[in-house]
């Protein structure tokens, strides 16, 4: 019998021998070969990691290792891909959306620049509020922000500014969360 054989009955052999396994000088018998040639194939299989041996006073045991759990079966890997597929085009969808989005932004803001008109003051303006919040028109945000605990002066990029004197309520649940936090 040639070796490609011998190997592939081995296998058969291996498998149909259960978790128990089978004796290295059982096998040799049955195959009707010399026990060096049944080492061979031993050897290659376990190499490839498709067998474990086990010594024992009586001989070497043979067990086959069954790889066949650690298989996804093609219905489980169509749905699984099918599934991808699906979420692969949404979150394409998503990113769609999203460049929307910001085109639609970015023409906002460069609209309100437009529309907005610089109102110039001589004078000063006095809020009867707690809170300021200072908005730059120019996208390049605030240059610099200074405050001496009595006055604070916000310098931007560009000339351009939207002051809004609403307060804004504040929130005990978060304030308390930050407290928690440090």
């Amino acid at each position: 019998m040639k070796l490609v054989d011998l190997a592939r009955e081995s296998t058969r052999l291996l498998k149909e021998s259960g978790p128990s396994g089978i004796r290295s000088d059982v096998l040799a018998e049955i195959l009707g070969s010399p026990k060096r040639r049944v080492y061979d194939i031993i050897a290659v299989l376990k190499s490839l990691d498709l067998v474990r041996t086990i010594r024992r006073f009586d001989g070497t045991t043979v067990t086959w290792i069954d790889r066949s759990a650690e298989f996804v079966s093609r219905q489980e890997y169509e749905e699984i891909r099918a599934s991808y597929g699906e979420v692969d085009a949404a979150r394409k969808d998503l990113q769609v959306q999203v460049a929307e989005l910001k085109q639609q932004v970015r023409m906002t803001k460069s609209r309100l620049r437009r529309e907005s008109q610089a109102i110039e003051a001589v004078g000063k303006t006095e809020f009867s509020t707690t809170q300021l919040r200072v908005r730059a028109l120019s996208s390049n945000g605030f240059k610099r922000v200074r405050d001496s605990g009595m006055e604070v002066v916000i310098e931007t990029h560009m000339p351009g500014m939207i002051v809004d004197p609403t307060e804004e309520e504040a929130d005990h649940k978060e304030a308390l969360m930050k407290k928690i936090q440090v």
